[in-house]
């Protein structure tokens, strides 16, 4: 296990929704070893062998990029995505490109040449068909051949054709400008080579056939670039790689594809043939990561087209699969190559994807695709084509069909005649009020709701968060202590290897010294008793061999005892070096810990002081923020006073029109007098300045309102 490689990190496994990590955090990995191991909480194994992706073969790449995460990573998906939506799996994006209109005759001449069988397809899942399983299966070659020609014109529409297509090497140039015009992936490349020309990138380009890749082959070459080694070098489990400057492309048209030119930064697919769940696609995406993430996958899909519906269909059996497959595909195909509103061109979309790959920490930047809209059973039913019918056409979308109608019709409101203004005064002055009461207790009522929501959704989101920095503590905490028990493991069964393999011989070594030890010993013994004789008869026998044989004797024992003391004294100073050593050790750890104390309390002081300031300017955010609200809906609340007052004033006016233009009557005729605005002795006269309580304009508003200031134009 390399040094320089550490466990993955939380952000690895989440690899559709990143998780915020710290910069500094190194993205933590675990390499796969030799012996695969079996892990209860994953779906997927890697039981490659270690020749996979040779090292040997990655001279230009950066060896930092080899980074493996879990595969349990690659089990993630986007379980939250509405019905039509394009299935991805994590790391994977797509982008729909539009189709030429002389492709789409193209696209139109295979649907119709293939409507009889597949009506007699659609037919033979009708209930009241006859038709056994047997033929239903008959008819599957023919279904599937047509879904891959159809494929076939929106990858090139020269693969329907290859047989009867000569290829000349001196015609390249011209083929590559062909297919840059016939198809909208082909025109992407060109875009892709032009602006990534100066960037250090090699992009996997996943086709599948032999004839589309020899089309792919014979493209770049038309473009200058060249094989990376003699092509009969390449093929097979060698990538198929071909480079022009620093920008690089490597072919992969089966899935047995080992050795790679050198790391990659994205796999491009041009063919809906692909399988990513592939063990070697996997393995590949799993080891050459990107900031801790799977290597991107970006899916090229024609929009509204077969390969573009069967990227959205769910999961279900082969035969209706490909029953719906098609059914959608014929509903749909008027609608062929027209994009989404927010949709770039195909220039734009090269721009962001470059910018995308060119900066680890950049996030997809393209919009999301648009979910298709699945016609019903019974409209698919009614639109099966039939060999005498044109193909039937899918719904135009109008231009407001997509917009909401926030406008209410108006109640019709009558001018009543004449004759009945004073009759009904009275009952408009009441409403009148009781409407402006009503009005008010609803506005406060709903600014009393508003607020006690908005606590209670603020409430919720900061426990929320709270929750998941908890979780996300956690997680990191629980996937840092799996991956070091797991590298802890693979040490453990390396070194229990190892052992296991030097047992036996260590073994046999020991039974080996331990029959020559016994030997030695004897032989000592046996030694020693014939030097004590010698000794002993060499003193009995007296004279000067005697004194001689005591004075060596005397020799030998102070010898012995000079000896000992050496030691003595030799490991009392290796015991005082010792002790000086682990003193100085000490002295400059102490120092060292008493600077980083120092330098810790520094730092802790400046992140409060920064933390304070912080906080100080959050408040005054806030206060400008609330104040700013409350301006604007007193502005508001002005501006519709303001809008009630002229029409009360217009209302007033047209009620003195009203009085001014009424027939003249006993009350009428008698000489005008001024009104009065006090009590009077008839509080219930329906006379214009009274408001039928017998208060003559209190408040200087109601007596002299009318109730068809309140009619149904008026918004409340």
């Amino acid at each position: 296990m390399d040094d320089n490689l550490t466990p993955s990190s939380v952000g690895d496994i989440e690899a559709e929704v990143p998780v915020s990590v710290p910069e500094t955090t190194v993205p933590l990995s675990v390499r796969v070893d030799k012996d695969p191991i079996t892990h209860t909480h994953t779906t997927i194994h890697h039981d490659h062998p270690e020749s996979l992706l040779p090292l040997s073969h990655l001279d230009h790449g950066d060896p930092k990029s080899m980074q493996t995460i879990q595969p349990s990573a690659l089990t993630i998906e986007n379980i939250d995505a509405p019905p039509g939506s394009v299935r991805l799996g994590p790391s994977e994006f797509a982008i729909t490109l539009p189709m030429d209109s002389r492709v789409k005759d193209d696209y139109e001449k295979v649907l119709t040449g293939a409507s009889s069988s597949m009506r007699e397809f659609f037919l033979s899942f009708s209930p009241t068909s006859q038709a056994s399983e047997n033929e239903r299966a008959q008819l599957l070659p023919k279904m599937h051949e047509v879904t891959a020609r159809l494929n076939n014109v929106s990858t090139h529409p020269d693969l329907n054709i290859s047989q009867h297509c000569k290829y000349n090497d001196s015609e390249l140039e011209q083929e590559a400008s062909w297919a840059e015009y016939s198809s909208a992936k082909f025109l992407f490349l060109k875009y892709w080579i032009q602006l990534a020309s100066t960037h250090d990138l090699h992009v996997i380009l996943e086709v599948r056939g032999e004839m589309k890749q020899k089309i792919l082959e014979r493209y770049l070459l038309g473009k200058g670039f060249n094989y990376t080694k003699p092509r009969a070098e390449l093929g097979g489990s060698v990538e198929v790689s071909m480079t022009k400057g620093p920008l690089s492309f490597g072919i992969h048209g089966n899935d047995g594809v080992q050795e790679l030119f050198k790391s990659p930064s994205a796999i491009f697919v041009l063919d809906t043939s692909f399988d990513p769940r592939s063990p070697s696609v996997q393995h590949i995406r799993t080891t050459y990561t990107r900031s801790g993430s799977l290597l991107p996958v970006i899916w090229l899909l024609i929009s509204n087209t077969c390969e573009h519906i069967g990227r959205c269909l769910p999961d279900l059996t082969e035969s209706e699969r490909l029953r719906l497959l098609l059914q959608e595909t014929a509903h749909l195909h008027d609608n062929v190559g027209d994009l989404q509103d927010n949709a770039l061109g195909v220039y734009e979309d090269v721009e962001e994807i470059l910018g995308y790959l060119s900066d680890r920490l950049a996030t997809w930047p393209l919009p999301t695709i648009e979910p298709l809209h699945f016609a019903s059973q019974e409209e698919l039913d009614s639109s099966d084509p039939s060999s005498d019918e044109p193909m039937p056409t899918a719904p135009k979308r109008s231009l407001d069909e997509d917009s909401d109608d926030y406008t209410t019709k108006r109640a019709r409101v009558d001018i009543p005649d004449t004759s009945q203004v004073s009759n009904s005064t009275k009952a408009f002055s009441q409403t009148l009020d009781h409407d402006l009461h009503s009005l008010e207790k609803n506005l406060i009522q709903m600014k009393n709701a508003h607020a006690a929501e908005k606590d209670q959704l603020q409430n919720e989101l900061r426990e929320t968060r709270a929750q998941l920095q908890e979780f996300r503590k956690a997680l990191s905490e629980l996937q840092h202590r799996y991956e070091s028990r797991t590298k802890d493991l693979h040490l453990t069964r390396q070194t229990c290897t190892r052992l296991t393999e030097g047992k036996t011989s260590l073994e046999q070594r020991v039974e080996t010294q331990r029959e020559n030890l016994s030997k030695i010993k004897d032989e000592r013994t046996k030694l020693k008793q014939e030097l004590e004789e010698a000794r002993e008869e060499l003193k009995n026998g007296g004279g000067t061999l005697a004194d001689l044989e005591t004075a060596r004797e005397e020799i030998r024992r102070l010898t012995k005892e000079n000896a000992s003391l050496e030691r003595k004294a030799e490991y009392s100073q290796n015991q005082a070096e010792y002790v000086r050593e682990q003193y100085q050790t000490a002295s400059t750890v102490a120092a060292q810990a008493g600077n980083e104390r120092r330098q810790l309390r520094e730092e802790n002081e400046a992140l409060t002081k920064k933390l304070e300031g912080n906080a100080v300017q959050l408040r005054e955010i806030n206060k400008k923020n609330n104040e700013a609200r409350h301006i604007a809906r007193i502005e508001e609340l002005e501006i519709i006073l303001a809008a009630r007052d002229e029409m009360l004033r217009r209302k007033e006016d047209e009620l003195r029109e009203i009085r001014k233009n009424r027939p003249s009557t006993r009350s009428t005729s008698t000489q005008p007098r001024s009104p009065k605005w006090a009590s009077t002795s008839r509080p219930s006269s329906p006379g214009v300045n009274h408001n039928g309580n017998g208060n003559g304009n209190g408040n200087g508003l109601a007596g002299r309102g009318s109730a068809l200031r309140f009619s149904s134009e008026m918004p409340f």
